[in-house]
């Protein structure tokens, strides 16, 4: 025996049910047809716009990771710098990091940051030396700069840590140079260093 979920009457066989749905609940039958197909249709609106979402998003990184032919590219020729032992009677000391455009088209630096207000940073170029950067919350830094860096050439970063800073602190420091950029797939690049701060 089968049962007839709309009127709830019994028959004999899944034929007898099917004939007496097709004959006495057509419309009910065409309804529910169409709410399937309704279901259907935003089941399909939902996969097409996750699908398109998801080409994006492969498109934006796609960008990120493969610039266009005439990009700049930033290259540093290290991420990393060792001050070895500073001595604060010896005060304020220096290294200098190479920065090259690898690019096809202008390198624009816009901005530079500093993790600590005991580090700072100037960019030197054919002999002229950018205004200092240092930690951006102390609201120092200058405003609206720009060093423009042509295909294949260089600018020196010029790293300084000041250990009078800190007095108190001793042993291993670290502290980050980040250098911003119209580069598009390496907007944002870090330069570390290391410094073991004596007396």
């Amino acid at each position: 025996m089968v049962r007839c979920d709309i009127c709830e009457r019994d028959f004999s066989s899944q034929d007898a049910l099917d004939m007496h749905n097709k004959h006495k609940h057509k419309e009910i039958e065409k309804k529910v047809r169409k709410k399937l197909t309704t279901k259907q249709k935003k089941k399909i609106r939902n996969y097409s716009i996750a699908l398109i979402t998801l080409l994006v998003i492969i498109a934006l990184i796609y960008w990120k990771v493969v610039p266009p032919e005439d990009a700049p590219l930033i290259n540093v020729n290290t991420d990393s710098l060792n001050f070895g032992a500073v001595s604060q009677a010896r005060g304020t000391v220096s290294k200098e990091v190479t920065i090259t455009n690898e690019g096809k088209t202008d390198l624009i630096i816009n901005e530079m940051d500093t993790s600590c207000g005991c580090t700072s940073a100037t960019l030197v170029q054919q002999g002229q030396e950018s205004p200092r950067f240092s930690m951006s919350m102390h609201g120092t830094n200058p405003r609206n700069f720009e060093m423009l860096i042509p295909p294949g050439d260089s600018a020196q970063l010029k790293i300084q840590y000041d250990p009078n800073v800190h007095r108190e602190m001793r042993g291993a420091v670290t502290r980050s140079v980040y250098i911003m950029s119209n580069d598009p797939t390496n907007s944002r690049e870090e330069v570390r260093i290391h410094v073991n701060q004596v007396d």
